[in-house]
């Protein structure tokens, strides 16, 4: 059972918490919920009391929960998932109750984070399709004035037409973040999550493009142990740009494959996303030539429309992870993203 004198005083402190706060014992039997879970559960106070806590979450859900909870058990240390359960996503934080240096229980503080997972897919699509709509008269433009001879060289407008055309290449760059990512300072901040959840964010957020594209997008989830270190908004932009890629290119049959499941590198576990296209393909030597030192203004018009695979190879390596890319002329593009799995995961 949870210490008597310390479960008092966490009901003191915990009753105006905002975020939700349940408290259960060894036997995973709840024996406190404060009011913001309350709310939070849409539940009264003796529909929780005494019940098991797995009765409030999906099956799914209370496996990974589960699973966090014998590491809590035997680290003594904090865990942070996410889940999404009813249509709603969860952070949820599980840290053990301590008495004498013996476990007697966890705290499980929820928070829903709907709202800003909503706004992430949001912001996601919106920088994919400004990154699309600006690239081909942003290079026109730089293309014209860098490479070609002005037509009338004295005309006023002409430097500050010049002008103009250097600054949307600029604030390109910036969007897509190449400065930063050739340079190799990412700011990640990392946290154990679910990337077949981020997966199928990624692949809504791309669904109306492929639509637009006539692609068909075909999705096999196989992975059982998923949880992996993860920025998830520089991962999801780095994957996001792979898929726009592998949409864009020309296809025969219309049809994009992706695929995810459990994998081994170097004997450790890992997972692994694979994205092929029944495409047209291209040179391999595209892909290889993009190198870290390359940026749009370097780059010949071909490779231009490869950048992408220099900006998720980027992020994915900052994951600790790997990116291969294999192509055929007239057969298609494959793209095998693996990642370590968290130490966290079973």
């Amino acid at each position: 059972m949870v210490g008597t004198e310390v479960f008092k005083k966490m009901k003191t402190l915990l009753a105006f918490v905002d975020s939700g706060i349940l408290i259960a014992d060894s036997t995973y039997n709840i024996v406190y919920a404060n009011p913001a879970a309350l709310e939070f559960l849409s539940k009264k106070i003796d529909e929780l009391i005494g019940t098991p806590i797995s009765s409030i979450f999906s099956k799914e859900n209370w496996e990974k929960i589960s699973e966090s909870i014998e590491k809590v058990k035997h680290t003594n240390a904090p865990v942070r998932i996410h889940i999404e359960e009813k249509a709603r996503f969860m952070k949820l934080g599980l840290s053990p109750i301590l008495v004498e240096e013996k476990y007697t229980g966890f705290i499980l503080n929820m928070l829903d984070t709907t709202v800003e997972e909503h706004l992430l897919i949001q912001r996601s699509e919106l920088t994919s399709t400004m990154i699309n709509e600006l690239k081909d008269p942003i290079y026109t433009l730089y293309d014209l004035f860098n490479n070609r001879q002005p037509p009338i060289v004295d005309d006023a407008s002409y430097p500050q037409a010049k002008e103009a055309a250097k600054m949307l290449m600029n604030a390109l760059e910036t969007l897509l973040d190449i400065n930063q990512l050739t340079s190799g300072v990412l700011n990640l901040e990392f946290d154990d999550i679910d990337i077949v959840r981020v997966i199928k964010s990624c692949v809504r957020s791309v669904e109306s493009f492929a639509q637009k594209q006539g692609v068909m997008l075909h999705a096999a989830y196989r992975a059982r142990n998923s949880i992996t270190k993860l920025d998830r908004e520089k991962f999801t932009k780095g994957l996001i740009s792979l898929l726009s890629l592998a949409i864009k290119e020309e296809h025969e049959k219309d049809v994009l494959y992706l695929e995810v499941r459990n994998d081994m590198v170097d004997g450790k576990p890992a997972v692994s996303l694979i994205i092929a296209n029944t495409g047209m393909g291209t040179s391999e030597s595209i892909f290889e030539n993009v190198t870290d030192k390359h940026t749009f203004s370097h780059m010949k018009d071909e490779e231009k429309l490869y950048v992408e695979v220099l900006t998720a190879k980027r992020i994915i390596q900052a994951h600790s992870g790997q990116l291969q890319v294999t192509s055929e002329f007239g057969i298609g593009s494959s793209f095998v993203v693996t990642l370590p799995l968290s130490e966290t995961a079973p």
